[in-house]
């Protein structure tokens, strides 16, 4: 498997690594040929499916945002290159900008935090804290209704076996559960809270 998802990077080396950079570039105005083509998207799906199989320390969050980045850009442009299909609809001409595509490709990155940890408005801040250098009030409705639209995606899938009965499915996936490790009594004590508020606000000085 580890042969496999090394394999899809030698095809095409922009699918190696998470993408979030490469992503954070794009949305920043630095043009990186074949980011957002198709046969990166694949590259990094198999690679992302090979690596976690093969048991390597690797997470998916990244590659999520990738791949929902190629997709949203995909579909602003009505087009692919890789397949020499071109679309003849009026409505796609108004999106065949640089503005237009980095406004999709920041839902596209929103989509896919949403769809790693089943957080929309964490997607959009993401996009908005991360991502996007220019920021507007229409691209962040874009984003939240493109977010919220892929965790109400998620739901279903996730819950079509018992025919949407509930809805208490998470995300893609989990850091697993906490308990108690003594019993039920707490895993920390009340005076240890002022150590956590100073490891806090250590972290984010150094940050």
């Amino acid at each position: 498997f580890s042969l496999c998802a090394w394999l899809t990077t030698y095809i095409e080396p922009l699918s190696a690594g998470s993408g979030i950079p490469e992503i954070k570039c794009f949305l920043n105005g630095l043009n990186i040929p074949r980011l957002v083509r198709f046969k990166t998207l694949v590259c990094k799906a198999v690679g992302i499916i090979f690596s976690c199989s093969s048991g390597l320390p690797l997470g998916k969050e990244g590659p999520m945002v990738h791949i929902g980045s190629i997709l949203a850009a995909g579909l602003s442009q009505g087009k692919s290159v890789t397949f020499g299909i071109d679309t003849s609809f009026g409505k796609y001409q108004d999106f065949r900008n640089d503005r237009e595509k980095r406004d999709f490709v920041a839902c596209g990155a929103a989509a896919g935090v949403a769809a790693a940890f089943g957080a929309p408005i964490g997607g959009v801040l993401f996009s908005l804290e991360e991502g996007a250098s220019f920021w507007s009030t229409k691209l962040t409705w874009r984003c939240f209704l493109c977010a919220m639209t892929t965790v109400f995606t998620l739901y279903a899938i996730n819950t079509v076996n018992i025919l949407f009965g509930h809805s208490n499915s998470g995300a893609m996936f989990s850091f697993g559960a906490f308990f108690s490790l003594q019993g039920g009594k707490s895993n920390y004590s009340v005076w240890e809270l002022s150590l956590f508020v100073l490891v806090g606000c250590f972290g984010g000085l150094i940050g």
